[in-house]
C-alpha cells in the first residue's frame, strides 16, 4: 500500500448495552486512528482521536462499552483496514478532551471486549488433558472463561500445538493470567520449548515460537525514495544482543533451584544454553558462557495440582522443571536483538508474523561488505524477523505502519 491517498469512510460507535442510544458516525471528524497488537498483549488496543464537532461526548452521553467498527480505504489500490462488530472492540475509556475557541478534540481508546470479560472471570475448577486443548477450552467453552466467537490459531494443528498434558486447579485465576502461566509449560513435537499466546487482528494464537519462526517471511527493501513496494522508510536498531544483560539474566547458564511444597523437596537445575538448547550459533565468551551467572528459585506448579496431576512419565520429579527453565531462555533469547522500522502502511502485516529487511551495505576495503558503521556484514542487521509489535497510524489521508521486529541471534 502507498503512504497517502487514505480515507476514513467509516468510523462509528454503536450502543452496546451503554447509555448511548443510537449508532453515531464521527468520520466528519477527521478521526485520527492508532492501531496496535503485540505477541505480548492478549489484547489488542486502539485511539482514534477527532474534532467532536456535534459535541458527542457530552450530549450523547458517551460512558464507556461502545463499540467501534471502522473502514480505512486506499484510493489508489483499493485494500482495506477493517474493525468491525467482530472483532468487538469495546470503548474502554475518553482518554482526553481539548476544547479550543473553535473545535472540541476528544480521544477514545478502545480495546477487545474480552479484556473486560477477563477483568470479571475466575477459573474455579479442575482441567486436565493437553495443554492446547485447555487453552482452547479457556477461550471458547468454559462457563467461567472468556467464551470467544473469535478464532483461536495452533490449538488444532497436531505439528504446531503442545503435544504434553497437564492437570491443575484453577485457583480463582483470571483467564488470560492462566493461559500465560501454562505458556511455559508447554511442549510441542521435536522437544520445542516456549509458547507465546496473544491476539492479533485475526484472532488469538497459542503457538510455539519455532511455529511462529517458521512462517514464510515477508521481504522490505530500505529505500531512500520508496517508488515501489515494500519499501522501508525509515529504520532504528534499538538492541544487539547485550552481553552484559545475557550474562546478569542467566541466558547463557544459571542455576535453578525449584521448591516442592508439596513434598517439601528442593532440586536444582543446571542449565548451559550451548548444550541443552539446539543453537546455530553457539555462546563463546572465553568461557564465561559455561559458568552460571544467575542463580533462579522458582516453586514448582505440581504443588497447586490436584493428586495425580500429569507429569512426563520419564522422570516424573524433573521434566516439568526441566523444560519450564528452557522455555524461559527461549524466550529471553528470542528478543535478544530489536529493531524498529516504519513502513508505508500495510494493513495486511499482524505481530505474530515474518518480516524479512534488507538494509543498505557499503564496500569497505578489499571485497568485504561493511554497513555504515564499519562493521563487516556478520554484523549486517538485514535478515528475518518476528513481528513483535504492530502499530498503524493513519490520519489527514495518510497511513504509515510501525514495527518493532525482533529476532534471537543464536538460533537466526
Amino acid at each position: 500500500m502507498s503512504q497517502s491517498n487514505f480515507i476514513v469512510s467509516k468510523c462509528m460507535l454503536i450502543p452496546n448495552g451503554s447509555s448511548l442510544d443510537e449508532e453515531y458516525e464521527i468520520s466528519g471528524g477527521l478521526p485520527k486512528i492508532n492501531y496496535y497488537e503485540s505477541i505480548e498483549s492478549p489484547s489488542i488496543s486502539m485511539t482514534i482521536r477527532f474534532h467532536d464537532i456535534d459535541q458527542v461526548i457530552g450530549r450523547k452521553g458517551i460512558t464507556g462499552g461502545e463499540l467501534v467498527e471502522v473502514t480505512v480505504k486506499d484510493g489508489t489500490e483499493g485494500d482495506e483496514f477493517k474493525i468491525t462488530k467482530d472483532h468487538r472492540m469495546i470503548l474502554n475509556a475518553v482518554v482526553d478532551m481539548n476544547t479550543t475557541s473553535q473545535v472540541q478534540e476528544a480521544t477514545l481508546d478502545f480495546v477487545s471486549e474480552e479484556t473486560f470479560i477477563n477483568e470479571t472471570s475466575r477459573l474455579n475448577k479442575k482441567f486436565t488433558g493437553n495443554i492446547s486443548e485447555t487453552v482452547k477450552k479457556i477461550l471458547t467453552d468454559d462457563e467461567k472463561g472468556i467464551k470467544t466467537k473469535k478464532d483461536v490459531f495452533g490449538t488444532e494443528d497436531n505439528e504446531t500445538r503442545a503435544v504434553n498434558s497437564y492437570s491443575f486447579i484453577g485457583n480463582l485465576k483470571r483467564p488470560f493470567d492462566t493461559i500465560q502461566w501454562l505458556c511455559p509449560k508447554a511442549q510441542s513435537a521435536n522437544d520445542d520449548f516456549g509458547f507465546m499466546f496473544f491476539e492479533n487482528l485475526d484472532g488469538y494464537h497459542f503457538k510455539s515460537i519455532k511455529t511462529l519462526l517458521n512462517q514464510e517471511a515477508i521481504k522490505y527493501t530500505f529505500a531512500d525514495r520508496p517508488m515501489e513496494q515494500p519499501t522501508i522508510l525509515q529504520n532504528m536498531l534499538e538492541q544487539s544482543n547485550d552481553v552484559g544483560m545475557n550474562l546478569r539474566m542467566g541466558m547463557y547458564a544459571n542455576k535453578t533451584i525449584y521448591v516442592d511444597i508439596e513434598n517439601q523437596e528442593a532440586e536444582v537445575i543446571d542449565f548451559d544454553a550451548n548444550k541443552d538448547l539446539n543453537l546455530k550459533k553457539k555462546a563463546k565468551l572465553n568461557g564465561l558462557e559455561e559458568k552460571p551467572t544467575r542463580l533462579m528459585y522458582r516453586v514448582n506448579d505440581a504443588g497447586v495440582s490436584q493428586k495425580g496431576a500429569e507429569r512426563d512419565k520419564k522422570d516424573p520429579k524433573t521434566s516439568l522443571a526441566v523444560y519450564q527453565n528452557k522455555s524461559y531462555i527461549r524466550n529471553n533469547l528470542l528478543f535478544s536483538q530489536a529493531m524498529a522500522i516504519s513502513i508505508p502502511l500495510n494493513v495486511l502485516l499482524r505481530a505474530g508474523d515474518v518480516i524479512e529487511i534488507e538494509l543498505p551495505l557499503k564496500k569497505g576495503d578489499g571485497d568485504k561488505p561493511v554497513d555504515s558503521t564499519g562493521n563487516d556484514k556478520t554484523n549486517d542487521p538485514s535478515g528475518k524477523y518476528l513481528i513483535c509489535e504492530l502499530r498503524h497510524i493513519i490520519g489527514g489521508g495518510r497511513g504509515e505502519t510501525q514495527l518493532k521486529l525482533i529476532r534471537d541471534v543464536f538460533t537466526a
